[in-house]
């Protein structure tokens, strides 16, 4: 097998790496496609990217009305990303054809580049195809990738997916480009310069035999120390307001501030390094979930990691914001909690196993790993809901292997009908689900924010966040027995109401 596939690698290689990108792309594609179209995309965080989508390609900065603290509040200033900035002119290319559906598709797009980079990166860096076929492999099937499904849309998994393309373009040569990927990368998020810190540790060890090399990562380093002062001390500061201010540093076992956890760390090392693996919010109900990651992270590769702790560096500032955040959420391998994780570990993990001395375990490795990581995937993915520790337990959103996975829960063929009865002009009050398909408009409120909206348009079940089921039937019934309001539609599972 090995000499048909030496005397047919110059062909077979390209192709069988396209083939792959074509599967994985559209098993990744499919299920974030098939759960904003069978109803299963949540206002928090999809209806809020739609909104920013269409306001910032309108060349607007408005306050966005899906937020639950006070409602003049902009997207900016919950995160301060340029990221659907810099992709909003694609709501003029894409948007009249895909609509709703755009920014998933775009999405898919970038991480689907980020594997063909991480497998071209291995390609240049080892001359051995094979393990670049593995590395492409196992960037698909790590479980991180299915799990952020349940993300649906998010600026974490769009701005992790550049960072293979920036080492491809910077090991190949391209510093320009690097560059230019650099810093999307670092405006994509406000803790992404923090990251990249330990990104350019890395690269100085690593190239420091190549002079051109090490400079500029020394360059990249200093860049990074110089955007995140800038980023949180002058723009986040200055985009800050009476209605909201930055309250993202959620480490209350470190300190109040990144001053005084940076003080607790210095003083208390071991204090700070047991909060990587134990449960410090005092409940037992949280038992077990640290670990749980450390397992599926270490069976999916990571134990090559840390066996190689040049590989690991970038990993730390990963599993820090992890393990010392307050919310046990944030320590599972649930969502896109560790799509950063996922969008390196193939570059390190088969990078590290490039440079094992024994040539003749390097593919073996890399294939064990690969067997490994699938295994682990597909466990967790069709894991009884029962059996996990984590909090969401529900697999629906990304275990596309059941069959429950292709059907809908609601009533689409009614609730589509309904949702052509609603002009794009027009303001609308929706319940979260619903509101992901309506956001592409300049008004629009997560009910019960009603306001001046003339189509009130709701889930009758399974979709009344952040209020009681009841309180939603109470405040519908008071609408619908006031006389400006008439009922369009109401069935077993939506109701759509307008304001005459």
């Amino acid at each position: 097998m090995f000499v048909f596939w030496s005397a047919r690698k110059k062909i077979d290689a390209g192709q069988i790496a396209f083939a792959l990108l074509i599967l994985f792309g559209s098993i990744h594609l499919g299920i974030l496609v098939l759960n904003h179209y069978f109803i299963r995309c949540y206002g928090f965080d999809y209806s809020v990217y739609n909104f920013a989508f269409y306001d910032y390609a309108h060349c607007r900065i408005s306050p966005c009305p899906f937020y639950l603290f006070p409602y003049d509040v902009t997207f900016l200033q919950d995160h301060f990303s340029l990221t659907l900035m810099f992709l909003s002119p694609l709501y003029w290319l894409v948007g009249p054809i895909t609509g709703s559906y755009s920014l998933l598709i775009i999405q898919t797009c970038i991480v689907v580049c980020g594997g063909w980079a991480g497998y071209r990166f291995i390609q240049l860096k080892t001359g051995n195809l094979l393990l670049s076929i593995f590395t492409l492999v196992y960037y698909f099937i790590l479980l991180g990738r299915y799990t952020a499904a349940a993300g649906d849309c998010n600026i974490v998994i769009i701005g992790a997916a550049l960072v293979p393309i920036f080492l491809y373009y910077f090991e190949k040569g391209k510093f320009g480009i690097a560059l230019l990927f650099f810093m999307f990368i670092i405006f994509n998020r406000e803790d992404f310069s923090l990251w990249f810190l330990f990104i350019a540790v890395f690269m100085m060890i690593q190239y420091r035999h190549d002079a051109k090399r090490f400079k500029l990562s020394l360059l990249l380093f200093v860049l990074s120390i110089i955007c995140f002062l800038f980023i949180f001390k002058i723009i986040i500061p200055a985009l800050e307001d009476e209605n909201k201010k930055y309250t993202l540093f959620n480490f209350a076992a470190l300190g109040k501030t990144p001053a005084e956890a940076l003080v607790f760390i210095l003083k208390h090392p071991l204090k700070t390094f047991e909060l990587l693996y134990i449960n410090q919010t005092g409940s037992n109900y949280y038992d077990g979930i640290k670990q749980e990651f450390y397992l599926i992270f270490f069976v999916s590769g990571g134990l090559l990691l840390v066996l190689r702790p040049l590989y690991f560096i970038p990993f730390i500032p990963l599993l820090a914001k992890k393990m010392f955040n307050d919310e046990p959420i944030r320590w599972s391998f649930e969502s896109f909690y560790w799509v950063e994780c996922v969008s390196i570990m193939p570059i390190l993990v088969f990078w590290g196993i490039a440079t094992i001395k024994y040539e003749n375990l390097k593919v073996p490795l890399g294939l064990l790993v690969c067997i490994c990581t699938l295994w682990i995937t597909l466990y967790e993915i069709t894991k009884p809901a029962e059996k996990h520790l984590a909090l969401l337990g529900d697999t629906k959103k990304f275990n596309f292997l059941n069959k429950q996975f292709y059907r809908a829960e609601d009533d689409l063929k009614g609730i589509y009908a309904a949702m052509k009865l609603i002009p794009d002009t027009a303001i609308v009050a929706a319940s979260g689900k619903l509101s992901t398909h309506l956001a592409l408009r300049k008004r629009i409120y997560y009910f019960p924010r009603v306001d001046d909206a003339t189509y009130v348009f709701l889930l009758k079940k399974n979709d009344n966040w952040p209020i009681s089921q009841g309180r939603v039937d109470t405040l519908v019934h008071e609408l619908i027995f006031q006389k400006s309001w008439k009922v369009l539609a109401d069935k077993k599972d939506f109701v759509l109401i307008h304001k005459e």
